[in-house]
């Protein structure tokens, strides 16, 4: 039986990977491995964000909830997707011992295969500048420098002078990608005691439900489904 908070299939992620990539019509939408790393950042950090903070930016928007579908039911079903998603980083984390299972890339290189952080990595720092100012008491301590260090090394736009050089092959880059799992824990349990963890969890299973075009909008906005992320607007 389906739980809210049950990871996607294989199937499921291709459904995702593929309207990200051909179904939102903006270009500054995210990828897969982008917004995997932009829930991380948004699950683990000490501030508990609404969806109404963070969904625009999925689909490259400034204030609208859901970009252009053909119907209710395709909103239901990449909206449910998305929270899918995010629930069962949360679920993961959750678990003892932690489970961190990131949707980033694998990279051929002169036979070798590397892990591809890049994006994931750039998604992680965008779903921090969400809340920035937030992130600093760790951020300002020797061990969250070291923690963030090889995430703003892969993603962070002008983290250091040496960055390049840090960052010049495709081993150098895959060594620091199988960094970022312990710190993700290690970040994960540091705003543990700051979280209002079921709050987190209330949220996520309320956005689970199939949504009724005059039920109160799961987004957090306080409006209709249909004026909100159902709206006819966003219908093609």
């Amino acid at each position: 039986m389906m739980t809210p908070f049950m990871p996607l299939s294989e199937e499921e992620l291709q459904t995702l990977d593929e309207f990200l990539l051909y179904g939102v019509e903006n270009d500054e939408g995210m990828t897969l491995d982008i917004l995997d790393g932009y829930l991380h950042a948004i699950a683990i950090g000490a501030t508990s964000l609404m969806p109404k903070q963070w969904l625009p930016a999925v689909w490259g928007e400034t204030d609208s909830m859901m970009p252009p579908m053909e119907s209710i039911e395709q909103v239901n079903e990449i909206l449910g997707l998305v929270m899918r998603l995010f629930n069962s980083i949360i679920a993961g984390l959750e678990t003892e011992p932690r489970e961190f299972c990131p949707n980033w890339r694998i990279n051929n290189y002169r036979g070798k295969e590397y892990d591809n952080a890049e994006g994931w990595a750039y998604g992680f720092w965008e779903g921090m500048k969400l809340c920035w100012s937030d992130w600093q008491p760790l951020l300002q301590t020797p061990q969250g420098q070291a923690w963030y260090r090889p995430i703003a090394l892969l993603g962070e736009d002008g983290f250091c002078a040496d960055q390049d050089a840090l960052t010049k092959t495709p081993a150098m880059r895959g060594k620091l990608a199988l960094q970022i799992p312990d710190a993700v824990v290690a970040m994960y349990e540091y705003w543990l005691p700051h979280r209002r963890a079921v709050h987190e969890r209330h949220v996520a299973t309320t956005l689970q439900k199939k949504i009724g075009r005059n039920e109160p909008c799961p987004c957090g906005s306080g409006s209709k489904f249909k004026k909100c992320c159902g709206a006819a607007a966003n219908l093609h």
